[in-house]
């Protein structure tokens, strides 16, 4: 596990950062109907949780049109991610970089031959390899087109691939749906309740896979592994299915206001993207210089990428707030640089 994922508002004192641009998940959902339910929930933690979450995995595979043993609820995506390397102990993993960092972690952890998709590395591999594919990428925010998903992945049916969707909520884009996932033996996708209804914290996810691939990964994990709180978090939000992005249109619209504004910043690159967040490039100057500007003095907080491999202490990360803070966070990143390049 690397230091150094989004969101690490953690390490910052409780009034200190009063916007923060680090996390990719929607900020400003309501939950005040969950929270009410939840407090009226609280002696379940005198109890132990279901050893396996069935109950909510009946819920979400009635909601999806599957079979419960098509779906298997985690501790949030990335214990899928952990799992999964772990059946595929010593296999030769391609990962296509710039991605989420826990795929190679999880790999390394677990022993296995990794590739970035260099061309070198990719001639020496065996012929039987696991794809670890983000869509939508994050940091990137690029989507992968579904066709194109489905070509790659009947087309190689010794390859598994592991499709982490957890940001399908935050794009306009048409990913795999569930039930085209279940005609492919070698195939898992990840999903991420706690990214759907904007709730991290309470680690919530699950895989969608064929039952007989799933029937393997479950001998894997370990029971309880997610807490009763959460299961009954995810069984209250299945069935209200309200969206956190009330109104996603308007939400990518200004996500790209916000891209066009810091395109117009001298020394400034922002990536196109299809969700919320997008990757940012400053050319003269660190980003991690740029992020400890802003926390201290304007209480703004980015996503440092120096650590994400691929990318180098150049870029960083930013998801999209309300137009008010967008703009903060523009007019910020331009006094950074006029402090740092004074005009004569």
């Amino acid at each position: 596990m690397i230091e150094g994922h989004g969101d690490d508002l953690y390490r910052y004192d409780a009034d200190m950062v009063r916007m923060n641009f680090s996390s990719n998940v929607y900020p400003h959902a309501d939950h005040t109907a969950l929270k009410e339910h939840l407090s009226a929930h609280l002696d379940m933690i005198k109890h132990y949780p279901e050893p396996r979450t069935r109950s909510l995995e009946k819920l979400i595979a009635l909601k999806l049109g599957l079979s419960s043993e098509s779906v298997m609820v985690t501790n949030g995506a990335t214990e899928a991610i952990y799992l999964i390397a772990q059946m595929l102990h010593h296999s030769a993993s391609v990962i296509p970089q710039p991605t989420f960092s826990e795929y190679a972690d999880a790999c390394r952890i677990n022993h296995h031959i990794i590739s970035y998709e260099n061309t070198e590395d990719l001639s020496s591999l065996p012929s039987d390899r696991v794809y670890w594919i983000c869509n939508p990428n994050n940091p990137t925010g690029n989507v992968m087109t579904k066709g194109v998903i489905e070509y790659i992945v009947r087309r190689s049916p010794r390859y598994t691939f592991v499709i982490d969707q957890s940001y399908e909520d935050y794009t306009q884009e048409e990913l795999l749906s569930p039930k085209e996932v279940l005609s492919c033996r070698n195939l898992f996708v990840l999903h991420s309740l706690g990214k759907k209804y904007a709730m991290p914290g309470l680690r919530l996810g699950y895989v969608t896979a064929h039952p007989d691939t799933l029937q393997l990964l479950r001998t894997f994990q370990q029971p309880w592994s997610v807490n009763a709180l959460a299961i009954e978090a995810g069984k209250f939000l299945i069935k209200q299915d309200k969206p956190a992005i009330p109104y996603l249109d308007a939400y990518l619209m200004e996500t790209e206001r916000l891209r066009t504004r810091l395109r117009e910043i001298e020394g400034i690159r922002a990536f196109e993207t299809k969700t919320n967040y997008m990757l940012c490039q400053i050319e003269d100057h660190t980003s991690t210089d740029l992020k400890y500007y802003l926390v201290h003095e304007h209480g703004i907080l980015i996503r440092d990428c120096h650590n994400v491999t691929g990318l180098s202490n150049h870029f960083f990360r930013v998801a999209t707030q309300r137009p008010d803070e967008n703009d903060a966070l523009v007019d910020a990143i331009r006094q950074f640089l006029n402090l740092q390049n004074p005009k004569e």
